[in-house]
């Protein structure tokens, strides 16, 4: 029984994130007797109801304009050469991952650089970072540069040593588990108030 539960701890993350999520997701509301054609929103197929979010309904009525338009983000944009790669730790559909250092104080770092995608996006997801920066288990955002040449942008995160997810996961227990399903949840709490909006 306990070789069992060691053998397959990411399958039980993976499950156990998933519920997590869907728990946490608004229901979806469900036409009735009695509403108003004034509430529908019309599709050539069907007819459904809008729905209003229970929670974080008029967060851009309580923040000011600059804090969710991100497409009239003035990025500032820091020096490309304060930072070196040192080597890579991964890649995404959007972007490259390596490890670097900061040359001006030897700290190590997290440069995140981006694959060619719209400025828009690329000013979406700046925005957000800045946005959630403080927030519980989120990695800080330190800078953003880009090269001058190929106008290629990266983003600059603080280092986090951390463990690859292939060796951490078949030594996680039911504890362990837990405990980082509690902090994702905090994350998702925290980042749904920013994210939602966008």
């Amino acid at each position: 029984m306990n070789e069992t539960r060691s053998a397959n701890p990411p399958l039980l993350l993976c499950l156990l994130l998933i519920c997590a999520i869907v728990a946490s997701r608004p229901p979806l509301a469900h036409a009735g007797a009695g509403y108003s054609k004034i509430d529908e929103i019309s599709c050539p197929s069907r007819r459904r109801i809008m729905s209003k979010s229970r929670v974080y309904t008029d967060v851009n009525v309580l923040r000011p304009k600059e804090y969710w338009d991100y497409e009239s983000l003035a990025v500032q944009w820091g020096d490309q050469d304060d930072y070196e790669v040192v080597r890579k730790v991964g890649r995404g559909k959007y972007s490259e991952v390596f490890e670097g250092i900061n040359v001006n104080n030897n700290e190590r770092c997290i440069i995140k650089i981006l694959k060619p995608v719209k400025k828009k996006k690329i000013k979406r997801e700046i925005k957000i970072l800045q946005n959630l920066c403080g927030g519980p288990n989120i990695v800080k955002l330190l800078d953003v540069v880009r090269d001058q040449h190929s106008k290629t942008p990266s983003l600059i995160f603080e280092y986090v040593n951390s463990t690859d997810f292939k060796v951490l996961y078949p030594t996680l227990t039911d504890y362990d588990i837990r405990y980082y399903i509690y902090e994702l949840l905090k994350v998702i709490s925290c980042s749904s108030l920013e994210l939602l909006m966008y």
